[in-house]
């Protein structure tokens, strides 16, 4: 098949597309992008990029074409919202002059579902099938990033998710809670659940270090509010666990506020690392005895199933889910450790004392039900032809 994938990030930038999209070309098939100018997480062009009404690039088989995009939109909710509307309005352009030989178009939406409308757009004009694959539910996201639930903010987005998922061929949902969202908009829609799966690399040593004389829990990844960090650092100091650190591995938007929090309540035993390269993770989680899995219960994120889920559970240690939701359903349904409530702090000091209860069998059971789901439910190349299965039965060729 010809495939377009509507996206908008892409390699250089580090999603799952990208593993997505070359994954699509070993099975044989015809890949093209189209996205901006690459600039996520800061907000700017990345270095080696300039920002480009319009250009095409080869990364392997795979052609890229890119448009520009409004710089500075991380930290300017005007120029976010701009930049919504700007990819609408640039998409529809350049996705015309590319789509006439496309069999599928497979819009990755990991932000606005106003990615799509592009896709949509060049299904209505065109008769190209659209196949959406959603990683961040709508309306939730939009009200949790602290737009007001009032006119036109609310008409806009019904509209565009009346739009997308009235129009496109097929939906595919990274989480089988995003089901309570759409249905409430299509209650007859059928959803193809495709989740996340862990994109492998050669696994490198780290020379970042935890004390082997201490009980080292781990968080890594993002930090940022959805990840509840202040309720799990005010939980872990409220535990009081003399032999225990809390090893805080990556970077984002709060850490500031993070660490501030921590001088406040004088907590010793909070250790922050920095980010570490991805083929590094491996290792870091290998050293540490419990990993921690903060989410904010905020509407929309705890409807999501943590993309750092994955490599929890490729470890195979205990996870402490301060979590609710999908992700918590998860961990008590396959006995992945233990949850607790996220905005109760009482209840995370208990959730970490309890952990550190479970014996040698518990942790080896606890190892085998995860190495059970990554073989199944979150297999890569089971998920693939699950996709490549859908999107054949919409194809044009």
């Amino acid at each position: 098949m010809n495939l377009l994938i509507v996206s908008e990030v892409f390699y250089p930038e580090n999603f799952l597309v990208n593993d997505f999209a070359q994954s699509m070309v070993k099975r044989g098939h015809h890949v093209k992008v189209m996205t901006r100018q690459p600039s996520y997480p800061a907000g700017f062009v990345f270095p080696g990029y300039t920002n480009e009404r319009y250009s095409v690039e080869k990364w392997g088989e795979i052609e890229i074409h890119r448009f520009d995009t409004i710089e500075g939109y991380r930290d300017s909710k005007v120029k976010k919202v701009e930049n919504y509307f700007h990819f609408v309005k640039r998409g529809k352009d350049v996705i015309s002059r590319i789509v006439e030989d496309v069999d599928v178009i497979i819009v990755s939406q990991t932000g606005p579902l106003s990615v799509a409308l592009p896709a949509i757009y060049a299904k209505k004009k065109f008769g190209t099938p659209v196949v959406v694959w959603t990683f961040d539910i709508w309306p939730d996201t939009v009200f949790m990033y602290g737009f007001p639930k009032v006119f036109p903010i609310t008409t806009t987005v019904d509209y565009v998710i009346k739009q997308v998922y009235g129009n496109a061929d097929a939906i595919m949902v990274s989480s089988k809670r995003f089901g309570d969202s759409i249905h409430q908009y299509f209650p007859n829609a059928q959803l193809t659940y495709a989740p996340n799966w862990m994109v492998e690399v050669p696994e490198k040593p780290t020379s970042l270090s935890f004390d082997a004389t201490k009980v080292n829990f781990a968080f890594t990844g993002n930090i940022s509010k959805a990840q509840n960090l202040e309720n799990t650092i005010k939980g872990f100091a409220k535990a009081n666990i003399p032999n225990a650190v809390l090893n805080i591995v990556g970077d984002g938007s709060t850490l500031a506020q993070i660490k501030e929090l921590v001088e406040k309540l004088n907590c010793k035993n909070v250790v922050f690392h920095g980010r570490i390269p991805y083929d590094e993770v491996g290792s870091v989680l290998k050293a540490s005895d419990y990993l921690v899995l903060p989410l904010t219960p905020m509407a929309g994120v705890d409807k999501t199933e943590p993309y750092k889920l994955q490599s929890y559970l490729k470890s195979g240690l205990p996870i402490l889910g301060i979590i609710k939701g999908a992700g918590r359903e998860l961990i008590e349904e396959n006995g992945l450790g233990i949850c607790c409530d996220p905005i109760d702090t009482d209840d995370i000091a208990n959730g970490f004392r309890q952990i550190m209860k479970l014996t040698d069998s518990d942790k080896a059971r606890i190892s085998t039900a995860a190495s059970n789901l990554m073989q199944t439910r979150f297999n890569k190349e089971r998920i693939l032809d699950d996709i490549e299965a859908l999107v054949h039965r919409y194809s044009r060729a």
